[in-house]
């Protein structure tokens, strides 16, 4: 059974349909929709875009054309919904493809800002894909790799344009030689912990597509609770706007 809610990532007015029983957006992505930086017009892509959470709340801070491309056909048909329903259907788009299948909606070298919440966890013999195959695929390596998105970023992103990225700081290494490979430099990498005293659970990192090669900008950790166990007041602003 559907439980379907509409609901606005920190003040960015624009309203995302969910399905709770497939894939809500959580944390990451309110973290990735602040992170990012998208240009101010051109094309902007949201790979592995799920329901469409961040791709969509970009529209608030860009006129660009903006592109959501996700293989599951049931968070495909939520993001065309929140389209529709937040009048973005000349400058928001929603894709239901494979990614390797990309370049045949996108050009080489065409894309100025692409954000990225992929799949965190390879496959193994635990992984649970028969309760909720959505979110399985969403969280898992199953239909894709790192290594393939990584690919497909650098084939459709242009030169010194950037990529924005959340990931797990337990696979930050392979991340970190992926990108390098395929010319994709790290400028900016953020750790977000939940509390000072915990290890960080979550990295955020913005990379440039460049042949030269880039200084790497480690900024101060983003803790969310404090020590009474509130929300810090850099997460306040994040999560909540205010």
């Amino acid at each position: 059974m559907s439980i379907i809610s509409q609901d606005i990532i920190s003040n960015s007015k624009i309203v995302i349909n969910q399905d709770k029983e497939l894939y809500s957006f959580n944390l990451d992505t309110i973290l990735l929709y602040n992170f990012a930086k998208p240009v101010k017009k051109g094309k902007v892509v949201d790979l592995c875009a799920g329901n469409g959470a961040i791709g969509l709340s970009l529209a608030s801070k860009t006129n660009a054309a903006i592109y959501l491309i996700e293989l599951q056909k049931q968070l495909a048909d939520l993001s065309k919904k929140s389209i529709s329903d937040n009048n973005l259907d000349g400058q928001v788009f929603s894709i239901n493809d494979d990614l390797k299948n990309i370049q045949e909606y996108i050009a080489h070298d065409t894309v100025d800002t692409l954000v990225c919440n992929p799949p965190y966890f390879k496959v193994n013999e635990q992984t649970a894909i028969k309760d909720n195959s959505v979110l399985a695929i969403a969280r898992h390596e199953l239909k894709t790799t790192l290594k393939e998105i990584i690919s497909t970023i650098k084939i459709v992103l242009k030169e010194n344009s950037h990529a924005f990225l959340v990931y797990r700081p337990e696979r930050l290494s392979e991340l970190l030689s992926l990108m390098v490979q395929e010319k994709l430099q790290p400028k900016r990498l953020r750790f977000v912990r939940s509390s000072s005293q915990k290890d960080a659970n979550l990295v955020l990192i913005d990379a440039i597509k460049t042949v030269k090669t880039a200084s790497l900008k480690v900024e101060p950790d983003l803790v969310i609770y404090d020590e009474n166990h509130q929300l810090s007041k850099e997460a306040n602003l994040i999560i909540n706007g205010k």
